[in-house]
């Protein structure tokens, strides 16, 4: 059974000029298959464009800079670059912006603080209403709560 391969900053360098000379060189799948001998089908082609399954290997590469009419070589060179800028970029700390709690506002224009204080002053009455004997359900079903016994 065949592992799952983990693709490197020089797999995705590869896959991304790999799409560009594809691109650039205007034939069809099949067309670039066909111009290659059927040494690699124009399904597989599709995958290295896409970047699904395996990364590209040595000879896919050779094959289809020869059918796209690019110099392996230069375009060696800007993959090397570019999986070093990929690198570079993987290994540098990100900063996480700080939100502060003045900063946010709701969909209401409301700011956190006056949320949360809105929030709270809510769950106060809640439980003034809670402890003063009567359930909280009573105040919102009318059949158990009668404001006023003497009435009929």
């Amino acid at each position: 059974m065949a592992s799952r391969v983990e693709w490197t900053a020089i797999d995705h360098a590869a896959k991304n000029e790999l799409a560009q000379i594809i691109d650039r060189s205007g034939l069809s799948l099949r067309a670039m298959a066909d111009r290659m001998g059927g040494v690699i089908s124009h399904v597989r082609v599709g995958d290295i464009h896409n970047g699904a399954k395996a990364p590209v290997r040595l000879s896919e590469f050779l094959a289809i800079c020869e059918a796209c009419n690019a110099d392996p070589v230069q375009t060696l060179r800007r993959i090397i670059a570019e999986a070093e800028r990929i690198q570079q970029q993987a290994t540098q700390p990100t900063e996480t912006p700080t939100i502060q709690a003045a900063d946010y506002t709701g969909a209401d224009g409301e700011s956190l603080e006056e949320t949360a204080a809105r929030e709270q002053a809510a769950k106060e009455r809640a439980m003034r209403k809670y402890r003063s004997g009567k359930g909280y359900a009573a105040y919102h079903d009318s059949h158990k709560y009668d404001p006023d016994p003497d009435i009929a």
